[in-house]
């Protein structure tokens, strides 16, 4: 079975680019070289928060206003990312984008004042966000179901060693701005990479008939974005409050707790790892149902009063290995369902909604916790994958 669907040599269509399987192979390697840099940065800035906020003599909580501006970045440009491919094409998009983000860590590296880590804040998700919607169309189109998990395992490896990079250039010259220097020089290096290979990376066909079966896809459409929007909302809030619950709840000490949430991400990771070797034989389509019912299952697990410590945590785990395969294999199966042409906007649009609900669901389910009990995060979960349940039966192609 064949998995890769480079674009082949068309005379009669001089818009689509050549890719040899050299050529592919050196696109791909980049491709999860773009996806490690998107996770560095995520990463680092919780890493060198306890020592940064005092630099700026900035509140603790002020953390949340970057957060904010990159996520308004990353939702702006990944939403217009469809446009912008179709107009310039993915190289050009890559390049661009990616020198935007190597701007932004410069000026995190240099920022006098707090609203230049605002304005480094903001930059940073453009750039993301519109190399996010880029990579995720590219490696749809072109690629098997193997390599869209594996490049989003690689975003993983990025938010791993992001920590890791502060900790060094704390524990060498004692600043920050030294972990945000070298991850500069990274990105502006992936950016020439991008410089260099532009003519290499292919062009998409335009549409002969634009409006063919609009109306019938609408409807699908819809449900596909709001399915990214919960499903960003149900990953990060799991991350973000499982700690907390488990404290609050469990009486686990907070170290023991924050092991169990590291555990999550790398439940996350190791299965997108997996997801690579054996959607094929499983089925795509299958896999995400399957996926999703998992997920129900584990916040259900995390629902049952007194349930073990050890128990609570192997469900927080599993809930990881669940998450796993539904973003990379649903953000696959979009040019499938929806055709070539219409998938270039669409997965700008999933990218963001799906940036949207990481932003606003762990909020809301914070908010609800905090004027409740913690004992509410499990069946907050438990709803988000009940509604992650039902619009995965309607996406269906069209």
């Amino acid at each position: 079975m064949i998995e890769d669907r480079e674009v082949a040599p068309r005379p009669d269509r001089p818009h689509l680019a050549v890719v040899t399987p050299a050529a592919s192979a050196a696109l791909l390697a980049l491709a999860y070289i773009g996806f490690v840099s998107l996770g560095l940065p995520d990463s680092v800035l919780g890493a060198a928060w306890p020592v940064m906020h005092g630099d700026f003599r900035a509140p603790l909580e002020s953390a949340g206003q970057l957060v904010l501006a990159t996520t308004a970045g990353v939702v702006v440009s990944s939403a217009l990312g469809g446009r912008l491919l179709a107009r310039i094409g993915v190289g050009a998009v890559l390049a661009g984008s990616t020198v935007i983000a190597g701007i932004a860590l410069v000026l995190f590296a240099v920022a006098p004042a707090w609203w230049c880590l605002v304005v480094a804040a903001a930059l940073a998700g453009t750039g993301g966000g519109a190399v996010d919607a880029a990579l995720n169309g590219y490696v749809a189109r072109h690629h098997g179901a193997r390599h869209m998990s594996w490049l989003h395992a690689c975003f993983g490896i990025g938010a791993t060693l992001g920590p890791l990079s502060v900790s060094v250039a704390l524990a060498g010259n004692g600043s920050w701005r030294t972990a945000y220097g070298a991850l500069a020089a990274v990105e502006l290096a992936l950016a020439l990479a991008f410089v260099v290979t532009l003519s290499r990376w292919p062009r998409e066909a335009p549409s002969s008939h634009p409006q063919t079966g609009r109306a019938k896809t609408t409807a699908s459409m819809r449900a596909g974005v709001l399915f990214f929007f919960v499903y960003g909302g149900l990953e990060a809030s799991a991350g973000l409050w499982a700690a907390s619950y488990l404290v609050a709840t469990k009486g686990i000490s907070p170290a023991v707790a924050g092991t169990a949430a590291a555990v999550y991400w790398g439940a996350l990771t190791a299965g997108r790892v997996a997801t690579g070797a054996f959607s094929v034989r499983v089925g795509e389509e299958r896999l995400v149902r399957w996926s999703c019912a998992l997920a129900l299952a584990a916040a259900a697990a995390l629902c049952v009063p007194g349930t073990p410590d050890g128990l609570a945590v192997a469900a927080l785990a599993l809930l990881g290995v669940a998450l796993a395969a539904i973003y990379p294999l649903t953000m696959h199966l979009t040019p499938q369902r929806h055709g070539q042409t219409a998938s270039a906007p669409l997965i700008g649009y999933q990218v963001a909604a799906c940036s949207a609900g990481i932003a606003v669901i762990p909020w809301g389910v914070g908010a609800i916790a905090a004027r409740a009990s913690l004992l509410l995060v499990p069946p907050l979960l438990a709803a988000l994958a009940i509604v992650l349940n039902l619009l995965v039966r309607r996406l269906r192609p069209t």
